[in-house]
């Protein structure tokens, strides 16, 4: 039986920044740094490469009972055996795509000299349904992985031949998504009603399970209660009263709009805020 590794409870985060660099690359490689000191026995032993990749199974730190992703190891390397001229290739990647994993490379993270391992993957999946750890089997004496409670280390398990069924079948940004979509709406419109109804009678009736990929911004909550509070319920815009209240706690609902967009560089400021209706907001952004 072909072996696989599991790694158990890596960052989300960590995770989510490879999906946006596989999409910023088309594909391409990106790197895990396990938090351990010990050597990942089975690839000292076999390295993997691209033409025989292992397996990858991880839970993340906030669901360390389930299978979350998967991906291809396709080479393994220890850290401090590069050289100088591999390390500044991973370093350059890590800065251009994995910014939060510089400095564990570098060892400059709080216990960064103990993560010896650098692994090498591609075609990282998010799995649409996360099933059980103890769904994989330990190469070492043949039971099911034990259900962790706290992140850290990894085993070696024998692959999962029916993981697809838990898949994703793609990953695109949240913009790619809407853009993608508002295309095909455009190209609907020109469709003469007879042809709209054969594709819809066609079409199949669920739709492609994909994985969003989108970039936030940890909003000032402040800001946020200052402009509402500005606003005191009467929209900035249209003047009228705030369309309903809250179930919540009965205050009046009105959405906190930036007049220059954060993603454009805008301030997360009372001054480039305003206390929006939700009619007004929709019309700010698509009318």
């Amino acid at each position: 039986m072909t072996t696989a590794l599991f790694i158990n409870g890596i960052y989300d985060g960590v995770l989510k920044d490879i999906l946006a660099a596989q999409i910023a690359q088309g594909g391409g490689e990106s790197f895990l740094q396990p938090y351990k000191g010990s050597v990942i026995s089975m690839f000292r032993a076999k390295p993997p490469t691209p033409d025989t990749p292992v397996t990858l199974y991880a839970s993340t730190t906030e669901n360390l009972s389930k299978i979350c992703y998967t991906a291809e190891i396709v080479k393994w390397e220890d850290k401090r055996e590069l050289s100088e001229s591999r390390r500044q290739i991973v370093l350059r990647h890590l800065e251009t795509y994995q910014p939060g994993e510089c400095d564990l490379f570098r060892g400059t993270a709080l216990g960064g000299g103990k993560a010896v391992n650098l692994i090498t993957i591609r075609n990282l999946r998010c799995l649409a349904i996360w099933p059980p750890t103890n769904l994989l089997t330990k190469r070492r004496d043949g039971l099911p992985l034990k259900e962790r409670t706290r992140a850290g280390g990894w085993s070696e398990v024998y692959e999962r031949s029916d993981m697809s069924v838990f898949t994703i079948s793609s990953a695109e940004t949240e913009e790619a998504n809407t853009r993608k979509l508002t295309a095909e709406i455009e190209g609907a419109r020109t469709l003469d009603a007879d042809t709209l109804q054969r594709r819809l009678a066609a079409a199949p009736k669920l739709p492609e399970r994909v994985q969003i990929i989108s970039v936030g911004y940890r909003r000032n909550a402040d800001v946020i209660v200052a402009v509402l509070n500005r606003a005191n319920g009467i929209c900035e815009r249209c003047r009228k009263d705030a369309p309903f209240v809250r179930r919540s706690d009965g205050t009046p609902f009105l959405e906190v709009h930036h007049r220059t967009p954060l993603a454009e560089g805008g301030e997360d400021t009372i001054e480039n805020a305003l206390a929006l209706c939700p009619n007004c907001h929709r019309e700010v952004h698509h009318g």
